[in-house]
């Protein structure tokens, strides 16, 4: 009864820790579009390269192909080299499963060209698709991207 009655008391005053939830790809999705955003207007390039797969695949509107971090960096360094970006994402439809997930939406984006401070507008569609890591973290591993409106000339 002694014992019964300690452990009780011992579970009663013991802070409650939550145990965490794992993530959900629908919750990863969301946490990587919104730190993508951030670290391209912020211009945090380390940040934003990371998170990328190690292979990951960036598909330019017009056609380039750059594949693993060290190529997707340098395709980061010169746009964020050039422009300041404010982007915003319109995910239509998120879904995973498994260790796969995918996001496609629409985008908004003002570039301002560091060169002269002037502004262009463009909009088009983007696809990422992110792949669970052995860790358990998603990464981006491929991320394609069109315009209907160029932002730049």
């Amino acid at each position: 009864m002694l014992l019964s009655s300690l452990l009780a008391l011992v579970t009663a005053l013991a802070p409650f820790t939550p145990i965490p939830k794992p993530s959900t790809a629908a919750d990863a999705i969301a946490r990587i579009r919104t730190e993508w955003t951030r670290d391209l207007h912020s211009k945090k390039l380390d940040a934003i390269v990371m998170l990328y797969a190690p292979d990951a695949v960036f598909l330019t509107p017009n056609g380039e192909r750059f594949t693993g971090r060290p190529a997707i960096r340098e395709l980061c360094r010169k746009a964020m080299d050039t422009f300041t970006s404010d982007l915003t994402f319109h995910s239509i439809v998120s879904e995973g499963s498994g260790n796969l997930a995918y996001d496609s939406g629409d985008f908004w984006e003002t570039l301002v060209k560091l060169s002269d401070g002037s502004k262009s507008e463009g909009r088009g569609n983007y696809l990422m698709v992110f792949k669970r890591q052995p860790d358990g973290n998603w990464l981006i591993a491929q991320q394609v991207w069109t315009e209907s409106t160029p932002a730049h000339p």
